[in-house]
Formats: structure tokens, sequence, C-alpha cells
């Protein structure tokens, strides 16, 4: 269940995240959901405001040379997910 909390510090963040346009660069292709329940596996991302609630604090960044993860929004559910082998898979 990937619960996503965006902190404000690098060096709290479980995860430093480079957003790109291109599906093709991305690691991971990420829907936005509304819905606690419906944030399931790694490609649905739930933006929550408690960090004690997130699986995962992230911090956006603005280089892809610092992150740990790039991603590419996409407006459908059934193409959210993982684009290559990644360290990161299923532990959103």
């Amino acid at each position: 269940m990937a619960l996503i909390c965006e902190v404000g510090s690098r060096s709290v963040a479980d995860v430093l995240v480079h957003v790109v346009t291109s599906r093709a660069v991305a690691d991971l292709l990420v829907c936005k959901v509304e819905s606690r329940g419906v944030a399931e596996g790694d490609g649905l991302w739930c933006f929550v405001e408690s960090r004690g609630v997130a699986s995962t604090l992230v911090n956006f960044v603005g280089s892809r040379s610092v992150a740990d993860l790039l991603i590419c929004y996409v407006g459908s559910r059934s193409v959210a997910g993982w684009q290559r082998e990644h360290r990161l898979k299923g532990r959103l």
C-alpha cells in the first residue's frame, strides 16, 4: 500500500523522487488516488498528511542525478506500475 507523505527535508525522506514527463525514462508510472483503500501496490499513490500513517516519506528533488526514483504521473490506474526492475520494487 503506497501511502505517501511528502516531507520537506531530504534527511528524513525514505526516498528521493524526481518527476519526469516522459514515460520512457520513468522507473515507475504513478497514478494518484484519493482513497487509502485503493492505494494498492507501488504504482497507486495516496498522499497523506500524517507521517504516522504513511508507508513512505518522499522528498521531491529537482535533479535526476540525486533521485532514488524517477516517476511519471499517469491518469489511469491500469497503466500504473514499474517500467523496469528497481531496488525499491515492493517497498513503497
